[in-house]
């Protein structure tokens, strides 16, 4: 698919046997990255220090005061500017529980205050719940035309592993967040996008990452994104018409055009799990029919059952839709501009049975810089801290773009098939 070929953040968790095929001489010389060797942020003094690195263990600080800030309800505004998909969704967001989570002194089990309680006893309309001592809490939503941000909270009642806390643990990591990847199934009450319609393990998209930072070993707050857009695009019940002989060439009905304002999304999450910064050697058979042995990272899993219901209602009034409807002279071109007050995203037009991925869709701001992908498409893009009350649209050659054109907003302008300025 388009929205898969190029800048997406983060990395997707699954290579193709190709690639990790290629990097294996890389990791055989490399079998295990180093870690940090300062953990003095934590407090630790130089002496313990010094026995932590002389027996190769990383300390992992014990739940200190960070864990007894008001975390719940404040989410966004504590990572909103620290993941890949930045945006202000703090601003006019839904709170779905404003408690502060603390731990007490003598154990690592979460203790919620007195407006709910974390039980094994899970009620999809609660907003915390636990399974397998973790408890996770959906404590924000924001919602665009384009796409739903949930802000969550994750505690564990063990200690995460160090090898999950890359941000501080890591040398040469190159993001300022950290990922925690997600097993998840959901779902809409809406006609097209229900349980029925989109059944458990069926290929339709889902989370399957969050983004944001350890506040200790025991608690993680990130941001989930999900794709409005991808969702109504899978939506409906596809046939084979009788001329059809691909995939590509079947026929949605009942495709879902619109979300409504109000709307309950299901968000049932399997397992969290993350990689540690260990090895495994795993058998793979090469393009060539070669079997080979690469390494894999392994995994930490914490399977359990986190179903949630989550009301949302859509943020519509900072939504703006520019009608350009202008092609070049070959019938290639821009239908509408969208933007809304976290992202921006443009209608390429074709010709008629062109392929959509021969062609990339570049939006820069009022000062002709590129605009920044927000999440896994890299052609919806941010608006967050850019002037886009006017843009720059561009359609360029996928093979032109990538061999001559990105990376320069000067080549993009002259070198683009088709361009057009667009005022909000």
């Amino acid at each position: 698919m388009q929205n898969d070929r190029f800048d997406a953040i983060p990395i997707p968790k699954e290579l193709t046997q190709a690639v990790k095929t290629g990097i294996q001489a890389g990791m055989k010389e490399k079998k295990r990255l180093q870690r940090k060797k300062t953990t003095l942020r934590h407090g630790v003094s130089a002496a313990i220090l010094l026995t932590v690195l002389c027996t190769g263990v990383l300390l992992v600080s014990k739940p200190s005061s960070a864990a007894k800030l008001p975390l719940i309800g404040r989410i966004f505004s504590m990572v909103q500017d620290k993941v890949s998909y930045k945006g202000d969704y703090s601003k006019g967001s839904e709170v779905y529980r404003e408690d502060r989570i603390t731990r007490d002194e003598n154990t690592t089990r979460p203790s919620i205050s007195s407006n709910g309680s974390a039980t094994e006893k899970n009620d999809t309309n609660s907003p915390v719940q636990t399974s397998n001592g973790i408890t996770v809490t959906v404590s924000e939503a924001n919602c665009s035309a384009q796409a739903l941000y949930l802000a969550l909270c994750i505690e564990n009642e063990e200690a995460f592993p160090a090898d999950f806390i890359r941000t501080k643990n890591m040398d040469g990591y190159l993001w300022d967040y950290d990922i925690l990847y997600l097993e998840t199934d959901t779902y809409y009450s809406v006609p097209g996008l229900t349980r029925a319609d989109r059944p458990s393990k069926s290929g339709y998209p889902t989370p399957y990452y969050i983004e944001g930072e350890f506040v200790d070993a025991h608690t993680f707050t990130g941001i989930i994104r999900v794709s409005l857009d991808e969702d109504l695009a899978a939506s409906g019940h596809a046939i084979n018409s009788s001329t059809a002989q691909t995939d590509a060439e079947l026929i949605w009905e009942d495709k879902v055009s619109q979300l409504p304002e109000q709307f309950t999304y299901y968000l049932e999450i399997s397992d969290i799990y993350a990689d540690l910064l260990q090895y495994e050697d795993v058998p793979l058979i090469d393009p060539d029919g070669n079997e080979v042995t690469i390494q894999d990272p392994v995994k930490k899993h914490y399977k359990g059952a986190w179903n949630f219901a989550i009301d949302v209602t859509m943020n519509k009034e900072g939504t703006q839709l520019v009608q350009v409807n202008k092609t070049n002279e070959d019938g290639i071109g821009i239908g509408t501009v969208e933007k809304t007050d976290f992202e921006i995203k443009a209608e390429l037009l074709l010709p008629e049975g062109t392929p959509i991925y021969d062609y990339v869709v570049v939006i820069c701001d009022a000062d002709g810089k590129r605009l920044e992908s927000q999440g896994n498409n890299s052609e919806v893009y941010s608006v967050y801290g850019r002037n886009t009350d006017t843009v720059y649209v561009y359609v360029c050659d996928y093979i032109k773009y990538m061999d001559e054109l990105k990376g320069s907003d000067k080549k993009i302008a002259e070198g683009a098939m088709f361009g057009i300025k667009v005022d909000f």
